[in-house]
């Protein structure tokens, strides 16, 4: 189609070649919409099209492609990235503009395409809506405006005012006046659709790809957190972790998290799932034998002595990342991490170390045949428990036991069994967050939000010559193929207006 921006696509009708309850392929075929939305199945399958956008390598992962979701946190503290996957090596080196591209056009794209989708299901839900039970219908709807937020709350993050588009658009669509909607209207637009998206999930625990009222819940404390409504974010947060019904808890395996103990996992609220053969990716080839991605000092350092006497660590950082002389499949000469007698694709990097979250420990010398399907973790109750702990110390109810006990429990799991705090602060619960959930993608929004990434980012190293990273601002700019369509009517981001 002929300039036309991407935010405002024509969505065709998907379908996927069977309407299975899991949302494990691609939408396969395109239909006339005048013979579809007849059947259950119908809305079945276009709901299914509204999860499609989750399974690139920008929010997931994608056979054939490079890179995961979480590769992000190279824009962060945690981690340094030697790969071209995405631009995130040039966005870290600085000197972005709105011809970048790479991340900055992608993140624009998949989100305006999944918000394509999920407005084409929401205008034509209604018309099968004598054929639904009233649980299904508002469940359906529920997880396309979830489906929708989960898109529009990564836009505002990244580019500020995005234009807010709740309609199917089309060729005689006036989009070329169409405005960019500040942010705190995107925001409350965004809070008013979630609740409604909380009303009709059912309270269940995550099992199939399907968002559930818990995943909702999660995606609301984010977007109140995102924009510094603690007291807010704190109350909705404890009507899940308070919940005497609430489905999630900590599993006892922090490692399963992540890889081969994904299935029906009771702290998974959110994931993209895979299943090999049939739908798989190339994770391990990646971030195993390419090493890819890998943990900075500054990561490794931030993990916590365990045991002053023994000067044993925190035991996350021996599940999270791989040291010199940590057991190593991927060396046949001494078993160890090492490139003397490696067989990886790459040599370790200029780190000196590797993530090991997310890998199968046991496949050597990993490469694109090889079916890796661990589901890519978006949510997870953790998560909700440290955001829960920070809300409440930055509303001025750090004092509550009740704040203090869900930073806790994240460092009692069995298996890492932290020490207790014995108080809140600021800086134990950031340094809760880092450790705990890194190399999750979580890591650079933590900082944009905290307001202290131009702090941060430009004392991290990404390359063994000791060139140091640059931070071109809090938002990035508009892409130029969206400024070049509408010019006139858009200014972009400063400094690149």
């Amino acid at each position: 189609m002929k300039n036309i921006s991407v935010y405002l696509l024509l969505v065709a009708v998907y379908i996927l070649s069977s309407c299975s309850d899991f949302l494990d392929r691609e939408p396969l075929t395109q239909l006339n919409s005048d013979d579809f939305w007849k059947t259950e199945q119908d809305a079945q399958a276009a709901l299914t099209a509204t999860y499609s956008t989750y399974r690139t390598s920008i929010f997931g992962s994608v056979r054939g492609a490079n890179g995961v979701a979480f590769d992000i946190e190279s824009l962060s503290d945690n981690a340094v990235i030697t790969s071209s996957f995405a631009g995130y090596m040039g966005i870290a080196q600085g000197g972005i503009n709105p011809s970048t591209g790479g991340a900055i056009n992608q993140f624009w794209t998949d989100c305006y395409n999944g918000i394509a989708k999920c407005n084409y299901f929401l205008d034509n839900i209604d018309r099968v809506k004598s054929v639904l039970t009233v649980t299904n219908y508002n469940k359906y709807k529920a997880e396309a405006l979830f489906n929708r937020c989960y898109f529009y709350n990564e836009l505002v993050q990244f580019y500020g005012a995005v234009p807010l588009v709740l309609v199917t658009q089309d060729i005689d669509s006036d989009y070329r006046s169409t405005p960019r909607t500040a942010k705190a209207d995107v925001v409350e637009q965004l809070l008013n659709d979630i609740d409604i998206a909380i009303a009709g999930l059912p309270n269940v625990a995550y099992t199939d790809g399907h968002a559930v009222r818990g995943s909702a819940i999660m995606l609301k404390v984010r977007i109140l957190m995102n924009n510094n409504r603690y007291e807010e974010a704190a109350d909705v947060a404890w009507s899940l972790i308070g919940d005497a019904q609430n489905p999630f808890k900590l599993y006892t395996n922090y490692p399963g998290l992540f890889f081969k103990e994904q299935d029906n996992n009771p702290e998974i609220m959110f994931s993209v799932i895979y299943t090999a053969p049939a739908d798989y990716h190339q994770l391990d080839q990646y971030v195993s034998s390419r090493m890819s991605v890998a943990p900075t000092p500054q990561l490794r350092d931030a993990y916590e002595v365990k045991d002053a006497v023994t000067g044993e660590k925190d035991p996350r950082l021996k599940m999270t990342i791989f040291q010199p002389g940590d057991p190593w499949i991927n060396n046949t000469k001494t078993g160890t991490f090492s490139n003397d007698g490696r067989v990886s694709e790459s040599a370790i990097p200029f780190t000196n170390m590797a993530f090991k979250k997310w890998i199968d420990p046991t496949l050597r010398t990993a490469n694109s045949s090889n079916l890796s399907d661990q589901d890519i973790v978006k949510m997870r109750y953790a998560d909700l428990l440290l955001l829960y702990a920070e809300a409440m110390f930055e509303s001025g109810q750090g004092a509550d036991p009740r704040a203090l006990q869900a930073l806790n429990d994240v460092r009692a799991r069995k298996g890492v069994e932290m020490p207790p705090k014995t108080e809140l602060t600021r800086d134990n619960i950031r340094n809760e967050r880092r450790v705990e959930l890194a190399y999750e993608g979580l890591r650079y929004n933590d900082l944009i939000r905290w307001e202290i990434a131009e702090q941060v980012i430009p004392t991290i190293q990404y390359a063994q010559n000791g060139n140091k990273r640059k931070f071109d601002g809090y938002l990035w700019p508009v892409p130029q193929s969206q400024m070049d369509i509408m010019q006139g009517v858009w200014q972009n981001n400063p400094p690149w207006q």
